[in-house]
């Protein structure tokens, strides 16, 4: 294990040397003897996702990690990778920061590799909590009600990936230049619930920030993650035993709400919380909320921090 740098928001970046030989990265956030929490960051996303300040993780008392996935940020890529591989990352990662325990989230498609852990390593998760997440792609009506970028996106990774690569590699290429640009661009048609959050500077510098780290190596992480997302995930839903909690905006466009209520329906147990008026940036609405659950304690834990997310504020 290795700590690169902390930085003045107190956010430790480090890096883990896994079995295979391959480094994985990662920031923490938070208090550091909190409850930990494994982050899950989106399509395209980086170790640099977060939705506030260590001053408001520590408030509620977690220590919130979010890894860079193989391929993206200062994570090395792993060729021909399975969902299914990715647990064995997160036990890795777990084992190497002494963590006997923790509680997993993720943001948009991150919740499919969320999903993989609850899955494959139950007995070290508190309870997954995913805002945002697509179902498989397979079932019939997947993809109505999706914008064209995600649709075409998702039918290139399963018919066309090198097309994909391709593609990726000519967005790559201008988001290292105008990030903030095509954070712009990408998001120019969102619901006004998402489209206040992104008014403000701080949470677009961040969104351009994570995303220039996520590419900052290519689009390796990226095109494995569609692809991943496009195919069958390789595990069944109806036999996960964990805690599984869906947040899903109704007027979400990226991940329409038809994905939550699929989920809900098949995964034993799921709860599925609908948030009407809102779209697929809920995770800033809700922060306190899914950390907590996650973490398995008592939203009253967070107090008078529960509505207010200090990132977005700064």
């Amino acid at each position: 294990m290795e700590t690169l740098s902390v930085g003045r928001d107190e956010v430790v970046t480090g890096s883990v040397r896994l079995s295979d030989g391959r480094r994985l990265a990662y920031t923490e956030r938070g208090d550091p003897s909190g409850v930990p929490v494994i982050h899950h960051h989106g399509m395209p996303g980086s170790r640099l996702d977060h939705e506030a300040e260590s001053e408001f993780y520590r408030s509620l008392g977690v220590r919130v990690i979010t890894p860079d996935r193989p391929g993206y940020g200062l994570s090395d890529a792993r060729a021909h990778a399975r969902l299914l591989d990715w647990p064995r990352d997160v036990i890795e990662l777990a084992d190497a920061l002494g963590l006997e325990r923790f509680g997993v989230t993720a943001l948009s498609g991150g919740g499919i590799y969320a999903l993989a852990c609850a899955a494959a390593i139950p007995e070290r998760i508190i309870e997954v909590a995913v805002t945002g997440c697509p179902a498989p792609m397979q079932r019939p009506g997947a993809m109505a009600g999706m914008r064209l970028a995600t649709r075409v996106g998702v039918w290139l990774g399963a018919s066309a990936p090198w097309l994909l690569d391709i593609g990726a590699a000519a967005v790559a290429i201008v988001v290292k230049r105008y990030a903030r640009f095509v954070v712009a661009q990408a998001n120019r048609d969102k619901p006004p619930a998402d489209l206040r959050w992104l008014s403000m500077p701080s949470v677009m510098g961040g969104a351009a920030e994570s995303l220039k780290e996520a590419l900052r190596h290519g689009v390796s992480g990226y095109v494995q993650d569609i692809c991943a997302l496009a195919r069958p995930w390789g595990f069944p839903l109806d036999q996960i035993k964990v805690p599984v909690r869906l947040w899903h905006g109704d007027l979400d466009t990226v991940i329409p709400l038809h994905h939550g209520e699929y989920l809900a329906s098949v995964i034993p147990g799921a709860t599925l919380q609908v948030c009407p008026g809102e779209a697929h940036m809920l995770l800033w609405n809700h922060l306190a909320e899914v950390l907590l659950g996650a973490a398995g304690m008592s939203p009253l834990v967070a107090g008078p921090f529960a509505s207010r997310v200090a990132y977005a504020t700064a």
